[in-house]
């Protein structure tokens, strides 16, 4: 795997949200699609907490894939989504303009299915000289034995193979700073860290002054995201 040039920054990079498409989510089986729901919608969340621009497509939304998540929609309103003929993004004149326009060379990629929809721009935009990181839990696949050869050849191809919590936690970098999107993202859709902070929120004796840091606005439970 090579090695980044530099830390992933909220003004370096792009977040590629590649076919996360209704009609997948139902047959990709790698990942339990409960679980894969909550791994894009954190990672998508990351994206909209940071400001970073995000670049989504579908591919055949007219056929079995289906349309975007619909909780993606409602996150970015305002995103015009790339319906491409072409299996690979990045073989998309549109696509591939819309990540150009952005300026910046650090693509954090995900997609449903990985072997296909992420790994293909992937390695496509290595040739091209761009860094990609590819977020595999917020991508899924046929089964698990396909998601471990997609990112062996990730890995060897010189991608950068990632989770949706390290993007989070290399982009926060500072938790003084940017711990409130840390808290309230992972308590959001990561059950376990839910679990602990609803704990920690109503018995440590510094929870208020937490709660206060994190911008939440309820005391325990916390809830969780529609």
């Amino acid at each position: 795997m090579t090695l980044p040039t530099s830390e992933l920054t909220p003004d370096n990079c792009v977040f590629l949200m590649i076919d996360h498409q209704v009609g997948l989510m139902q047959f990709l089986s790698s990942i339990d699609p409960m679980l894969l729901k909550n791994n894009i919608l954190g990672h998508a969340k990351t994206a909209r907490a940071m400001n970073i621009p995000v670049v989504m497509g579908t591919s055949w939304p007219q056929g079995p894939n289906g349309s975007t998540m619909p909780e993606l929609k409602a996150l970015f309103p305002e995103i015009d989504v790339i319906d491409r003929p072409f299996v690979n993004f990045w073989n998309d004149q549109a696509s591939r303009e819309a990540v150009r326009a952005t300026g910046r060379k650090k693509l954090v990629i995900s997609g449903l299915a990985t072997e296909v929809c992420a790994a293909f721009p992937a390695i496509a935009a290595l040739r091209e000289g761009y860094e990609t990181y590819v977020v595999m839990d917020a991508s899924a696949d046929f089964n698990p034995f396909i998601q471990q050869v997609t990112m062996t050849r990730l890995a060897a191809a010189g991608a950068i193979v990632t989770t949706w919590v390290a993007v989070l936690a290399e982009l926060s970098a500072n938790t003084q700073i940017n711990g409130q999107h840390i808290g309230r993202i992972l308590s959001e859709h990561m059950g376990q860290y839910q679990a602990a902070m609803n704990n920690f929120l109503g018995t440590a004796a510094n929870a208020a002054e937490v709660r206060e840091g994190v911008g939440l606005t309820s005391n325990p439970p916390i809830p969780m995201a529609l």
